[in-house]
């Protein structure tokens, strides 16, 4: 029995077809192509499907326009390759490249991320079993807030440390150190942040007129506080992305 295609309407059996979460089909040949590898289709609804392809189309353009004429430039991190950062634009993408025959007819397809949102990149180490024998696979998983489209990505490294480099550069991108005395003084600056957070809780429960604004600025102080002050990346962000947006 043919299906349809929830995207295009094209006929299709079911060695063509791929069914969403949600019970619509795509069709391989095409639709299919429109999202990254890294996407889940199986676990993926149509929503959440042209989110992602709508994600993929503006993102591809911004890394022709903004990444790729720049890839020479010693402060884009390509060694996390398949991600890309470029901290002078407050940007990083995902890239996937695709070939139509063997190595010709290369294209690059990409999600592009603010920097700042990145809530998340955690390293992992899983065991899978191969041909009888334990080997082990390693693992970045990215997470982003404030994303429409794919918000969460996993990345395989070779080994673990191209992953503990990774993190390591984002660690030092938003400032923040791993050493006891630096996490000793980071867990002070939460503290201190979560002082203000209840201070300004607490003036909104008296109906204090400037409590909005203190439980702003609390917040905002909280989150930089365990995320690294990022506001700077989040303004290079806003006008590289200004074109794209208008």
């Amino acid at each position: 029995m043919a299906n349809t295609c929830a995207i295009c309407g094209a006929s299709i059996n079911v060695f063509r077809s791929q069914k969403l979460a949600d019970g619509n089909y795509l069709c391989r040949k095409e639709c299919c192509k429109k999202a990254l590898k890294y996407f889940d289709l199986v676990q993926a609804d149509l929503i959440e499907y042209k989110e992602h392809a709508a994600q993929v189309e503006k993102g591809t353009k911004i890394w022709q326009q903004l990444f790729v004429p720049n890839l020479k430039n010693k402060n884009m991190k390509k060694t996390l390759s398949p991600v890309y950062a470029y901290p002078d634009i407050g940007l990083m993408a995902l890239v996937e490249t695709r070939y139509k025959f063997m190595n010709f007819g290369k294209s690059e397809h990409a999600c592009v991320y603010r920097i700042a949102d990145l809530v998340g990149y955690e390293t992992k180490t899983e065991t899978m079993v191969v041909d009888g024998k334990q080997q082990k696979e390693y693992f970045v998983h990215y997470s982003f807030a404030n994303v429409c489209g794919m918000s969460y990505f996993r990345v395989k490294y070779s080994n673990q440390s191209e992953c503990l480099a990774a993190a390591e550069y984002f660690n030092k991108l938003f400032g923040i150190q791993k050493t006891l005395g630096n996490s000793i003084n980071n867990a002070n600056r939460q503290i201190d942040a979560i002082k203000s957070v209840v201070s300004a809780v607490s003036a909104a429960a008296k109906s204090n007129e400037s409590a909005d604004d203190k439980a702003r600025s609390a917040f905002t102080a909280l989150d930089a506080a365990i995320y690294g002050d990022r506001s700077e990346l989040s303004a290079k962000a806003d006008e590289a992305l200004a074109p794209f947006n208008a």
